[in-house]
């Protein structure tokens, strides 16, 4: 149960982690960022049966973790949609990865964003960045005489922290906001469609979400926990339920036994699972589906990769270097084989929301993507990307006569390379980031050659542009930007 969410202030010293405000110039948009801390109690679960079915083992344990909430400070602006993302933890610190990759639309369009810190794990760097700011935050495991599980999976195991407490975080939380009670933190802002976000590991938490508590008769009460969900570099497998449990998949993309199986999520609320080509091969989704108590799509990005120039270096270069100074963190990029893989994604994030936000409050299914065309690796074969580690190895991505992959969602980079792209990179003594993408440049006599001139360049990603938009997977509003960096991309390599 929440017992108080209370407004932390902001001064120059004293400002929240992974702050937007300066970033994004929130202000210039008319937005507002503030931070809020959470407190109450939750339950801790165990599973009951092979369906992720829960019960409760430990109730009521005390909790305080942190809010940060992104809203128009004109509540006549508002759009009437909620998003609320599930902070990624995987570095041990929290990640507004779909912020990152969505912000642009969502102050342009009017929308609230609300990020949940979500797992224990981040607090000893929330603490080390401001000590004085962060004390109260609280994950104390209510169980440490449990016994260490055998198998700690892909993340690290803190045994002080109980990561268990999440679900009736979040759980409390939307309910929460649906309400005009006093605690309820943008309750003037009126009614509106709640949908929930989450990037690489927080995807398992959204699978969880759905397979254990969403559709508990207690979590609905008159509507659903959330209207819709968008979620992207991940696959179907499910977060632990408690810090001790383990999953039949500890998190690693492709492992046999994944579940649930076949990337079978059975959403009643309509839900968008988009991959990079970092992720692809092994998120082994089911097919589109349009059925009362099973809205499903699948978007695969062709020329993309889990972390870009965009989403990791241009976004994150300066404030957070220097933030991670503050928790004594080093931030390194670079050292890489060619060059950071820089194809303008982001905007089919921007279009995939959109997609959501109409199958919700329109009821207007989402369109569908062709998939990545992928191959089985025969016997014998000799897989480049094998060793990853976090692919399953079975199989590879369908490449064209330039090394690029074919199929899915097509960007005017793909259609009108200037490079060979790939989802990993090579750094110092063979050592392979399998999630850092990288790019190739084709040479300026390639370019002239494929082109002819950076006029010409232009036309043609201009018309590309126009079919991507007509498919439904670039907005209106983001073409011309779109061209612009597509189009600076083959300027940059030497195209006039």
């Amino acid at each position: 149960m929440i017992s108080k969410i209370e407004k932390i202030a902001v001064t120059k010293e004293s400002y929240p982690f992974q702050a937007a405000a300066e970033r994004c110039s929130l202000a210039e948009h008319g937005y507002a960022e503030d931070e809020y801390f959470m407190s109450g109690t939750a339950n801790v679960y165990e599973e009951t049966d092979a369906e992720h079915h829960v019960r409760v083992m430990h109730p009521d344990a005390p909790y305080t973790t942190r809010l940060l909430i992104r809203r128009p400070v004109e509540k006549e602006k508002f759009s009437g949609n909620i998003v609320v993302e599930i902070l990624n933890a995987s570095a041990m610190m929290d990640i507004d990865r779909m912020w990152v990759n969505t912000w642009q639309y969502l102050v342009r369009n009017g929308d609230i964003y609300i990020g949940i810190t979500s797992k224990g794990h981040v607090v000893d760097t929330l603490k080390r960045f401001d000590p004085d700011r962060y004390a109260p935050i609280c994950w104390d495991n209510p169980l440490p005489e449990r016994e260490k599980p055998s198998d700690t999976g892909t993340f690290p195991f803190l045994p002080q922290y109980e990561s268990g407490l999440f679900w009736d975080m979040l759980i409390e939380l939307a309910r929460l906001l649906r309400t005009e009670d006093e605690r309820n933190p943008i309750r003037e802002y009126g009614p509106a469609y709640l949908y929930l976000l989450g990037w690489s590991q927080s995807g398992s938490y959204m699978s969880r979400i759905l397979h254990s508590f969403a559709y508990r008769p207690e979590n609905r009460d008159g509507a659903p926990l959330f209207d819709g969900y968008l979620e992207a570099g991940a696959d179907a497998s499910l977060a632990p339920v408690n810090a001790y449990a383990i999953t039949m998949n500890d998190g690693r993309i492709g492992r046999d036994g994944c579940v649930p199986k076949h990337g079978v999520l059975m959403s009643r609320e309509p839900y968008i699972a988009i991959n990079t080509e970092s992720e692809n091969r092994g998120a082994n989704w089911g097919p589109d589906r349009d059925l009362p108590d099973w809205k499903f799509r699948s978007y695969q990005i062709a020329g993309s990769s889990h972390d870009s120039k965009y989403n990791l270096l241009d976004y994150y270069e300066g404030y957070l270097y220097e933030d991670a100074k503050k928790y004594n963190f080093e931030l390194k990029f670079g050292g890489i084989e060619g060059e950071p893989l820089d194809t303008p994604h982001q905007y089919v994030f921007h279009a995939a929301l959109r997609n959501l936000y109409v199958w919700v409050r329109d009821g207007v299914p989402a369109p569908h993507a062709e998939p990545i065309r992928t191959r089985a690796i025969r016997e014998g074969e000799s897989d480049p990307l094998a060793a990853i580690g976090d692919l399953s190895g079975k199989c590879e991505n369908e490449k064209d006569a330039f090394g690029n992959t074919v199929g899915g969602i097509r960007m005017a980079a793909l259609d009108y390379p200037v490079g060979r792209y790939r989802s990993c990179s090579v750094q110092g003594e063979g050592k392979i980031d399998p999630m850092f993408g990288t790019v190739y440049p084709f040479s300026p006599e390639t370019l002239q050659a494929l082109y002819g001139s950076l006029a010409h360049y232009r036309e043609l990603v201009t018309e590309s542009a126009k079919q991507t938009e007509a498919l439904g997977f670039l907005l209106r509003e983001d073409r011309d930007d779109y061209i612009e960096a597509t189009v600076s991309l083959a300027q940059k390599r030497g195209l006039r």
